[in-house]
C-alpha cells in the first residue's frame, strides 16, 4: 500500500522525511512542524526499494529523485538527518 510523503528541511539545513497514510492530505502534516517544505509525493516499495514519486496539489510540489536515497535511509537504520546539498 502507497503512503505519502514531505520532505522537509529543518533550520539548520537538515533534511527529515515525514511518512503518513494516503488518507492523509500533505499540506495538514507540513503545517504541523515548523520546518520547510521541500519537497512531497507518495512512497511505494519496489523490489526491495523504496520510491518516492509524484508530487502534492495541496503544497503545489513535486517529489525529487533524491527523497528515495534519503527515505531509504531512514529505513537501513543509518538514522542520520541528512543536509540539504
Amino acid at each position: 500500500m502507497p503512503m505519502k510523503y514531505v520532505m522537509l528541511r529543518l533550520d539548520g539545513g537538515e533534511l527529515l522525511p515525514l511518512l503518513f497514510p494516503e488518507f492523509m492530505q500533505h499540506s495538514h502534516i507540513a503545517q504541523s512542524v515548523p520546518a520547510t517544505v521541500v519537497s512531497a509525493g507518495h512512497v511505494f516499495l519496489e523490489d526491495g526499494k523504496i520510491i518516492a514519486r509524484g508530487g502534492s496539489s495541496s503544497l503545489d510540489v513535486l517529489s525529487r529523485d533524491e527523497d528515495s536515497g534519503i527515505i531509504q535511509a531512514y529505513f537501513d537504520g543509518q538514522n542520520v538527518i541528512q543536509q540539504e546539498l
